[in-house]
């Protein structure tokens, strides 16, 4: 029953935003739909810029960075993302998709929930040290999300609105955004200072492990928090399909394909390697890929829908990898 935990926490830390909104709109939490935008964006700079940052730095800190190998856990990592992205490109071809539901279709195949919730899941169920390979493995996550899926979300904005004023996205912007972004430069400095602290071979303090016990599900239940904000619970049913198709892939295609790259690369000679790949592989869309769709003109219903069927999912990916995960080496 160990899946029990982050699935309770996964679930309060959604549920109690989605209710502190509907308060607020209906005025029994007296606060603007101003202070509340502001609240939510205060919240993930706290969690993004300040809990993280600490708690990835301590994780490294006591990394065992003498097998090479653990630099291979990146290109896993995109390899994934990049996995997922193929698969909706061939799934929205397959359908036969128009522009506005191609474009969320094949985005929202890719972006996936590596940090709030696959590394809440991966710190309850496998532990601090499985955790310390989580800024390894979603290393190139953000160059992939705004130098690749955003621009493909706007080529396909462009063929669905071609009398509209694009935006401008194309992938260099989006790599100069990543490497002006705060909350990616923080995050590197975060593991810089752990791999620095590690090979300096300066002793991590006793309380670090403890510490890092309450931040990682401190800072993922106030993201999950600020999603909640956003909600709303509703699947159409002309997505149920896309749905459908979407769960298929997220739960058993990438996850497969991870797992096989992770084979081939000499994964298994981590300790819990193989394990925070099948993880993380198996995360639902991320809160990211609801942006796309609102900044280029793309079906947010359907992306609503994708987003809230594959999260929804965690009732059973939860449960079925506490089973799984003590079979992997």
């Amino acid at each position: 029953m160990k899946f029990i935990l982050p699935f309770v926490t996964i679930f309060l830390g959604l549920a109690s935003g989605w209710a502190f909104s509907r308060l607020s709109e209906r005025g029994k939490v007296r606060i603007s739909a101003v202070r509340a935008e502001k609240l939510r964006l205060f919240l993930q700079r706290v969690a993004l810029l300040g809990i993280n940052p600490v708690a990835f730095c301590g994780a490294v800190w006591s990394l065992d960075l003498s097998n090479p190998r653990t630099f291979a856990i990146p290109f896993v990592g995109l390899f994934a993302l990049v996995a997922g992205g193929a698969l909706g490109l061939l799934g929205s071809r397959l359908f036969r998709l128009g522009p506005e539901r191609a474009g969320v279709y094949a985005t929202c195949s890719s972006f996936t929930n590596i940090g709030n919730i696959g590394g809440l899941v991966v710190f309850l169920l496998l532990g601090e040290s499985a955790f310390a390979l989580l800024p390894f493995y979603k290393l190139f996550e953000e160059l992939w999300y705004y130098g690749v899926l955003f621009p493909l979300a706007r080529h396909y904005g462009a063929r669905a609105h071609p009398e509209a004023t694009p935006v401008r996205v194309g992938p260099m912007a989006g790599f100069s955004r990543v490497l002006r972004d705060p909350f990616f430069l923080v995050a590197i400095v975060g593991i810089g200072a752990g791999i620095g602290l590690n090979l300096a071979t300066i002793p991590r303090p006793a309380f670090y492990g403890r510490l890092n016990g309450f931040l990682v599900p401190s800072s993922s239940f106030i993201l999950l928090f600020t999603i909640g904000m956003r909600i709303r619970f509703r699947i159409g049913k002309e997505d149920l399909k896309a749905a459908a198709c979407i769960l298929t892939s997220k739960i058993v295609l990438v996850p497969a394909l991870a797992l096989s790259l992770a084979l081939v690369l000499g994964l298994g000679q981590i300790d819990g390697g193989l394990k925070v790949v099948l993880v993380l592989a198996s995360m639902p869309i991320g809160f990211l890929g609801l942006v796309p769709p609102a900044l280029f003109g793309l079906d947010e219903k359907l992306a609503n829908s994708l987003w809230l069927a594959s999260n929804g999912a965690l009732v059973v990916i939860v449960p079925l990898l506490s089973v799984l995960l003590p079979l992997l080496k």
